[in-house]
């Protein structure tokens, strides 16, 4: 559009008009608008004075007037067609580049983003106008097209992505048939060539997830859409990532991807960026001295007064973890918890409750010499009080300290009856009524309030007791005789890892406090606090040594790496992440795996200038692209490392954490039957939140596979349920192998179907059993498990531990320890307030973690599993069981 010199323009068009150095007419200099300033075709209205022309430039709607009619009448039709003529191009290149994108690639999350802002920019520009504009066959097949891509749903984009994996199952039909030794199924097919920007895999047990990571990998490859060095695949455990690289090398013929444990690849970044190889700490694989290196530091800071004092409060206030009389239901489940605990006095008694601690640490602390649960020195008439024994005796006053376990409405705890201790209670002080006995009464309600220490303050003035409290050197003297310091020296060892695996930076106790409040789960923050400012200088201490040694810890591995993606050290290279056992993934591995995937590099060309590292230690360089693909392989019901760090919100919230995601289930198991599926499934379902999953098995059978043994004799031990089960196993195997005899091939091949009898010779045919209990030492040893494998020729019975024994398989599996306890299962072992601090947090349903290793437990059977259980100590998973719906078979012990 072109402007004769001297005209007038609107002051909006002074900044886009140029100077055109060429014109219609050469001796008449003009200025001019080109065809790319227009939004879209300048319109003409038709008003009293002349023509009106429209025109709109950055969104801007300009107007010239008093143009003439016939002119005007004459251009616009052919204003439209230069307009389209000119902005053509970039309409067709736009949907041209959408289809080959739909066509090339699954369609991922930021790309339909991506898209629809294209298109959104594009759409106006055409929808108004070109139904009657006299335009191209080419450009008006774009526009309807583009008026398409506008109007996508989630309907039209599901479709699309459908299409997509229908034509890539179809060329890739016979790659996913012979990639792994059986076919794959259709779910992992899919689950190979889905590839959102995040994208979760949730793998029951015995699915083939394993088979899925080998054939994604193979799928890209032989697609086209990565290299080799493109693929990082992560495991959690070396041996793990050492039979995953095993299997890709055997399955693929490929050498150059990269399979690493998270250590080994936070070491390879650290590596990278600071030009040579970092020096571990010798504690990385010795706990045991880092904790003998912690209690010397600990040792050296009680040299200070102050430090002195702040332990003695630790230790006489927080060792233990008290639990109120009134939780509990029996008192023999009480007596169990302070047992197993080891809850002692500071003079390393045992004591019967939690309140009775308080009072004998208070009375140590300041010099009185007492006795625990001392008899009366004078003659009890009361017969009912005979057994009775004064809760303590103070010998040198004469002085007796009675203890009521009454709350402040006078309650008793459940076990206890309430008319009966009350009658105790009236029948003690009318004894010491009768014979003058000076003693001191104490209430639960006033343990429970904090008012102990006033209490028995008050009552030692107003008795004149003699006070003489011991210095704390004194008492640290006293205290180095018995566990305690050790056992702090190592739960400060063990704060050390967690504290530098959770929280970045310097150290600092006030973010340890934020963090406990960020839970709200109850703990205790006063001993948060004290037992933080204690680690505070032997936490610097433990940094200073391993900076003045130029060592880097276990957590550093990770840490550091994070640390360089994050800051731009270190780019990946990697397109494409992979992660096995995701439901393990603790915070920090999952900040590193989100930082890498949003460092990673797009293929491009080359730039010396930046060198990156590959699996091979190749060098190779891309330019700066959009972020990777990742694919993350887990099943939030086996998720059982809490203990250590990991997070099962980061599985069962995958999207709050690393964004829009793409979810799909392996839901075919082929490890176990039908039946113990069942149970499986019920047991951890009662968990809400627990991903609902329907996990479907190939084997099916009719009747039950879950047998409950028990025995509600005190004298049918776990040991003679274990043998009980094991010779039913052992003729079972017998049984088998004479039908396989007998029968032939055919008969053969369905007993190894439906029970587990291998079809070849007899030693090969031994059924496996494992036995497994939550804790190492409830197993039989390597002796009594080489008599058990004398004595059963016929199976190959191996033991483990609930952990130990994720991600294997047997045929049979016998569960043992289904008792009560701190050793019990579920364990009520109590976790410290000040490690929970700094563990992830704390899941509202009962025993939720537990309740999930019961399912990984149940889980390792091909075919059958039995469940141990003495009825006297019964596990409360076994109560549910019975209780329950569960559909199990019960054989009691005592009837057979």
């Amino acid at each position: 559009m072109y402007f004769p010199e001297g005209a007038r323009l609107p002051k909006a068009l002074k900044t886009i008009v140029s100077a055109g150095h060429t014109s219609p007419n050469a001796n008449q200099p003009a200025s001019f608008l080109s065809w790319r300033h227009f939004d879209v075709p300048p319109i003409f209205e038709w008003r009293w004075l002349g023509a009106t022309m429209i025109f709109q430039i950055n969104a801007l709607d300009h107007e010239l007037h008093f143009l003439g009619y016939r002119g005007s009448k004459t251009q616009a039709d052919n204003i439209q067609i230069k307009w389209a003529n000119y902005h053509q191009s970039r309409l067709l290149q736009l949907v041209h580049n959408v289809e080959n994108a739909i066509q090339a690639r699954y369609l991922k999350h930021s790309h339909v983003i991506a898209i629809q802002q294209r298109v959104a920019l594009e759409y106006p520009r055409w929808h108004t106008w070109t139904q009657s504009a006299p335009l191209g066959k080419t450009v008006k097949e774009a526009v309807i097209k583009l008026e398409a891509m506008h109007r996508w749903d989630h309907s039209d984009i599901a479709a699309l992505r459908e299409g997509y994996i229908q034509k890539q199952l179809h060329i890739y039909a016979d790659f996913f048939q012979r990639v792994e030794s059986n076919p794959l199924t259709d779910k992992q097919r899919r689950a190979c060539i889905i590839d959102d920007d995040n994208n979760l895999l949730l793998a029951g047990a015995g699915t083939g997830k394993t088979s899925v990571m080998i054939g994604r990998a193979g799928y890209l490859l032989t697609s086209g859409q990565a290299r080799p060095e493109d693929i990082l695949l992560l495991a959690y455990g070396q041996k793990a990532a050492a039979e995953m690289d095993e299997r890709i090398k055997h399955k693929l013929a490929i050498q150059s991807i990269k399979t690493s444990t998270f250590h080994s690849l936070g070491l390879s970044i650290i590596t990278h960026v600071e030009g040579k190889n970092p020096t571990l700490s010798p504690w990385v694989n010795d706990e045991q001295e880092k904790t003998k290196w912690v209690l010397a530091s600990l040792k050296n800071q009680l040299q200070t007064e102050s430090y002195q004092k702040q332990v003695v409060a630790y230790l006489s206030n927080y060792y233990h973890q008290p639990k109120s009389p009134f939780d509990f239901d029996a008192l023999a489940d009480y007596s169990r918890y302070l047992n197993e605990n080891n809850v002692r006095t500071l003079k390393g008694e045992r004591v019967s409750c939690f309140v009775h601690l308080h009072i004998a640490n208070w009375l140590y602390k300041h010099g009185i010499e007492y006795r625990y649960q001392a008899k009366y020195v004078f003659d009890i008439k009361n017969k009912h009080l005979r057994e009775n024994r004064a809760d303590f005796y103070l010998p040198q006053d004469d002085v007796y300290i009675e203890c009521f376990l009454l709350d402040k409405e006078g309650n008793t705890p459940c076990y206890t009856d309430k008319n009966r201790y009350q009658e105790m209670i009236k029948n003690k002080r009318e004894m010491h009524r009768q014979h003058g006995s000076r003693y001191i009464e104490l209430f639960y309600h006033q343990y429970a309030k904090g008012k102990f220490n006033s209490a028995l303050k008050r009552a030692a003035s107003k008795l004149q007791i003699n006070i003489a409290p011991l210095s704390n050197e004194s008492l640290l003297h006293s205290l180095q005789k018995t566990h305690y310091l050790s056992e702090l020296a190592a739960l400060f060892c063990q704060l050390i890892g967690l504290y530098k695996s959770t929280i970045p930076g310097k150290f600092s106790v006030k973010t340890v406090m934020a963090n406990v409040a960020s839970k709200d789960a109850g703990i205790d923050t006063q001993q948060v606090r004290t037992a933080f400012t204690l680690l505070r200088p032997i936490y610097q201490d433990y940094q200073k040594h391993l900076i003045q040694h130029d060592y880097i810890d276990f957590e550093d591995m990770i840490s550091k790496a994070i640390m360089y993606v994050e800051n731009g050290k270190f780019t990946a290279p990697w397109r494409y992440i992979m992660v096995d056992e995701f439901q393990d993934i603790s915070e920090p591995r999952a900040r590193l795996v989100r930082a890498l995937r949003d460092c990673a590099l797009t293929v491009g060309a080359l730039d010396e200038k930046c060198a990156t590292l590959t699996s091979s230690g190749v060098k190779t360089r891309r330019k700066k692209g959009q972020s990777a693909s990742l694919f993350c392989v887990g099943d939030d019901w086996q998720a059982i490392y809490r203990f250590s760090g990991s997070d099962v919100t980061l599985t069962t919230q995958f999207n709050q954490y690393f964004g829009q995601s793409s979810e799909n289930v392996l839901d075919q198991t082929f490890r176990f039957n039908n039946r113990i599926g069942d149970v499986a499934t019920q047991f951890v379902s009662q968990n809400p939140a627990q991903i609902p999953k329907n996990i479907c098995s190939l084997a099916k059978v009719a009747d039950p596979r879950v047998s409950l043994l028990y025995s509600d004799n005190k004298t049918s031990s776990s040991e003679v349920l274990l043998h009980q089960a094991l010779a039913a196993l052992a003729d079972k195997a017998d049984k088998k192998y004479e039908q396989v005899n007998k029968s032939g091939k055919t008969e053969k091949n369905r007993l190894t179907e439906s029970d587990g009898i291998k079809n070849t010779s007899r030693e090969r045919s031994k059924p496996t059993v494992y036995i497994l209990a939550r804790f190492w030492f409830q197993l039989p040893d390597r002796e009594g498990l080489e008599v058990l494998n004398k004595q059963y020729s016929n199976l190959h019975i191996m033991c483990l531990s609930f952990h130990a024994a994720k991600g294997k398989e047997a045929d049979f599996t016998i569960i043992t320890g289904m008792t009560r306890g701190k050793h019990g299962f579920p364990s009520d072992k109590v976790t410290s307030p000040v490690v929970e601090a700094l563990l992830p947090k704390h899941e509202t349903f009962e025993h939720a973690e537990e309740r999930r290793l019961f399912y990984v437990a149940l889980t390792r059977a091909k075919h059958r599993v039995y469940v141990l259980a003495e009825m006297t100590e019964a596990s409360p998973f076994v109560t549910e069981i019975i209780n329950g719906t569960y559909d199990v078979e019960l054989i009691s012990c005592d009837e057979t």
